[in-house]
């Protein structure tokens, strides 16, 4: 489990750490039923405050992606395929939502983005 925390972006640290972990669940580089390491292991692992891990982990489990079994860990839940390709969708409507913030402040016009998107897709 990889886990890079950018301390200059503006996106909160807990919110990188879900957006890292659902992905390496939904693309398949975290199995289902796997042990994730417990939260003070992965705040000492990156040198943060197990504050935003545990609101990582929080929201992860409100989302589906986790699960915390008292006593024994937290581990990486089933998803269906149907849930896999929904929270795909979310995870790509979240990229856009910002990829459009950024370039309307930065004063790209639409065109201008739909024209970079077509040509990245290539």
């Amino acid at each position: 489990m990889d886990i890079v925390i950018n301390s200059s972006s503006k996106v909160p640290i807990y919110s990188q750490i879900v957006t890292q972990i659902s992905s390496q669940i939904i693309n398949g580089t975290l199995k289902p039923g796997e042990k994730l390491p417990a939260i003070r292991q992965i705040s000492n692992q990156l040198r943060i405050s197990v504050i935003p891990v545990k609101m990582a982990w929080e929201e992860l489990d409100k989302q589906g992606f986790i699960k915390t079994v008292a006593g024994s860990g937290t581990f990486v839940n089933t998803l269906q395929k149907s849930e896999i390709l929904e929270k795909k969708e979310e995870i790509v409507v979240v990229l856009a939502k910002n990829v459009c913030q950024e370039a309307q402040k930065n004063g790209i016009s639409k065109e201008q983005l739909i024209k970079s998107i077509e040509e990245q897709w290539k």
